[in-house]
């Protein structure tokens, strides 16, 4: 992975490094998810394409909220919000709340990004369509620090000359990744 070591000015003045915005919201997601699918999935070891599970949540992408305009938006080529609305308020839908740690963190992520790019203030939100759930996703200073640290994490992972071990777990059942991992 190509790494940039430039720094930048915000809107607001504030110098922030490139090098911190390297990775996407699905990295950040797996993060937390399981180290060993973050650095598979970072190694272009991609199993997703062929997980059902995957593709679910795809067309759930597709069919949920369609009154909402925009869907799946990406910015710099690097982060994809599922939907930007003209309030400013960044959605994140997801098949199954079973997972919301990585949800809120990868939520965090885009709300941290978009800060560093002059987009203060801007409030995130998770959907469960299945569950007719949401939630609120705040990036307050100490969750900017939690977004830093992860970042941080990641970069460590990535950088191992090979997986990190991982031990089994019930959501291993359901990974893309499972045969590669257990097979």
């Amino acid at each position: 992975m190509e790494q940039h070591n430039e720094s930048y000015q915000n809107n607001e003045g504030n110098i922030y490094s490139e090098e911190k915005f390297l990775y996407t919201g699905t990295q950040v997601y797996y993060y937390e998810v399981c180290h060993r699918k973050l650095w598979l999935y970072s190694h272009h070891l991609e199993m997703e394409k062929a997980s059902d599970r995957v593709a679910l949540g795809s067309l759930l992408h597709e069919t949920s909220y369609p009154r909402l305009k925009k869907h799946e938006v990406l910015i710099d080529s690097l982060i994809k919000v599922d939907i930007l609305e003209e309030s400013g308020k960044v959605l994140e839908v997801k098949y199954s709340n079973k997972m919301i740690e990585a949800s809120r963190l990868q939520v965090l992520y885009y709300l941290y990004y978009l800060k560093h790019k002059g987009f203060d203030g801007l409030v995130g939100e998770l959907r469960f369509p299945r569950q007719k759930r949401k939630e609120d996703v705040i990036l307050t200073k100490e969750k900017e620090m939690e977004v830093e640290a992860a970042l941080e994490d990641i970069t460590q992972l990535i950088g191992l000359p090979s997986p990190p071990v991982v031990e089994w777990s019930g959501m291993c059942r359901s990974c893309a990744y499972v045969e590669f991992c257990w097979g």
